[in-house]
């Protein structure tokens, strides 16, 4: 389950249990990824508001596409628990006629992308494996494939925070096991 010692859900009070409830699944399971840190639940919160802001709150970029941002974050990252939440997660979100993306993304695949998407993903990359060397060239980059400042912005964001995320689940031990709630689901407004 993971590499330190969690609070399972029946094991839950206090301020710990009211977020267990608010983030958590509506089976009443929570997923591993926010059980890790279930001995700091300032902690949890804090994972959970950057999460909700990152991918939930408004922005110019869709849903889908901060997805397959995370999709492909978490595949160089090499964390399968990530990649599959967020590749379930982005099969709903998108068209039918596009839903044979994912398959090709997890191949590392990316033909089927937009020129649009090919550069958001080129600059996730980039920003994942070698973030001291991104220049005013990479954003400039975003903005000739149609972004907007506030897209750029959303876009780091959502880049740095799977990098949080990988780096809690990888380095933490978190595992998808059964009876954590159905893969990909997001939170619904609470």
């Amino acid at each position: 389950m993971a590499y330190i010692d969690i609070i399972s859900e029946a094991d839950a009070s206090g301020s710990l249990a009211e977020l267990y409830k608010r983030f958590g699944n509506p089976d009443g399971t929570v997923d591993n990824v926010l059980k890790v840190h279930s001995l700091n639940p300032e902690s949890l919160d804090a994972h959970c508001a950057l999460y909700v802001q990152s991918m939930h709150r408004p922005s110019p970029l869709s849903r889908a596409e901060r997805e397959l941002v995370g999709v492909v974050v978490s595949m160089i990252n090499g964390c399968a628990y990530c990649q599959q939440h967020h590749a379930s997660g982005l099969r709903r979100l998108l068209p039918k006629d596009r839903e044979p993306l994912v398959d090709k993304l997890l191949t590392q695949n990316i033909e089927l992308l937009t020129d649009r998407e090919q550069a958001m993903v080129a600059y996730a990359e980039h920003l994942t494996r070698a973030p001291d060397s991104i220049e005013a060239d990479h954003v400039q980059g975003l903005r000739h494939a149609g972004l907007s400042d506030r897209e750029i912005l959303d876009l780091a964001q959502v880049v740095a925070y799977f990098n949080y995320a990988n780096r809690i689940v990888l380095g933490l031990g978190a595992e998808i096991e059964s009876g954590e709630g159905p893969i990909g689901q997001w939170p619904e407004s609470k």
